[in-house]
């Protein structure tokens, strides 16, 4: 595979060369490929200096997350997975160039910043939320890690098993780097010691039991999810507390976090609920298990964040991969990803 750089490289030869819409064509020629695209969070490139959260969950700007919906709608057919379960019972092929945008988490900013701009190129959306979180004044458990971090003087933060620790200090960029590495840590502990470690680490690093979220820099309301919902975007599961569901041992906690999380969206929305985003996403946040509770819970659809195509006639329903968008990804680079996703992903 490319370097990140050559792949660079080549997607603005493809898209100076005028090679974009052949290279799509022939890569679409087959009905049964469909791209699914993962964000997390935009926001206003203003905001960046001094930005005090995790950086990283910023998928796009917001002048370029409008410039990509406009493209998308010039140039692909975007559903969504309702869209979607109704061609499959159907019998169907989906769209040519089908495209599915989804957003994980559910930050405000999905509904201000977000909304707009899908309305005003007529673009849908699914937006898989976190529903233990909405309504609350504390953002996600893994955003306010980085937020301490980035606003504590100096701490140490002993990791689980004894032995080895995190200092946490420096300029900004140091300061990300170890709270990425820390949230690396949390993610493979069981749930119950995550929960314990992240309230040890909350007091080495002084922060109150109870932070509210900065701006937009949060999860949204259920008024807000109900505007998404009333405007045409699709909402779907991304769990009730967003743990990372292998790392659930308990049955009962685990069905609660599929099954609960379903029928309030759908309580609230008055929509079916159809799909699930696996939180975190990556080879170790699902399992065959978990795989088997999120079927018997009632979803058609499981999305990873693991990168890739969906083939639908090979797919399994709840191993779906997508395509990441990240904000450093420039405009040919995103134009190349959707036209041969193989190459450029």
């Amino acid at each position: 595979m490319m370097l990140s750089g050559k792949r660079d490289l080549a997607a603005a030869l493809i898209v100076r060369a005028g090679l974009v819409r052949p290279l799509a064509a022939a890569y679409s020629s087959s009905l049964h490929r469909l791209r699914v695209l993962a964000y997390h969070r935009v926001l206003p490139r203003s905001t960046e200096p001094g930005f005090d959260y995790d950086i990283e969950l910023v998928s796009a700007w917001e002048d370029e997350f409008d410039w990509q919906m406009r493209y998308l709608a010039r140039n692909h057919e975007v559903i969504t997975c309702h869209e979607l379960a109704q061609l499959i019972d159907a019998g169907r092929p989906v769209p040519r160039r089908a495209v599915i945008v989804t957003f994980d988490d559910g930050y405000q900013d999905n509904h201000d910043v977000v909304l707009p701009i899908l309305r005003r190129h007529g673009v849908p959306a699914v937006v898989f939320v976190a529903t233990g979180y909405m309504d609350s004044r504390e953002t996600y458990w893994y955003d306010q890690l980085v937020h301490w971090m980035l606003r504590v003087e100096r701490a140490e933060l002993d990791l689980p098993g004894g032995g080895t620790r995190l200092h946490v200090g420096g300029d900004q960029a140091a300061r990300r780097r170890t709270a990425q590495a820390a949230l690396k840590h949390l993610k493979v502990l069981p749930e119950g010691l995550r929960r314990e470690t992240i309230d040890a680490w909350r007091r080495a690093l002084g922060a109150p039991a109870c932070d509210e979220f900065s701006g937009n820099n949060g999860p949204m309301s259920w008024g807000q999810v109900k505007a998404l919902a009333d405007a045409g975007i699709e909402i779907g599961s991304h769990s009730v507390t967003h743990p990372v569901l292998a790392n659930v041992a308990d049955d009962e906690q685990l069905e609660r976090e599929l099954v609960d999380s379903k029928a309030q969206i759908e309580a609230r929305t008055g929509q079916q609920v159809v799909s699930l985003a696996y939180p975190v996403g990556g080879p170790g946040a699902y399992s065959e298990r978990v795989v088997e509770f999120v079927r018997r819970a009632g979803y058609r659809f499981g999305f990873t964040y693991e990168s890739g195509v969906i083939d639908l006639h090979r797919m399994d329903p709840f191993r779906l991969r997508r395509l990441a968008v990240e904000r450093y990804i420039s405009r040919e680079r995103f134009q190349a990803t959707l036209a041969m996703p193989p190459l450029f992903s």
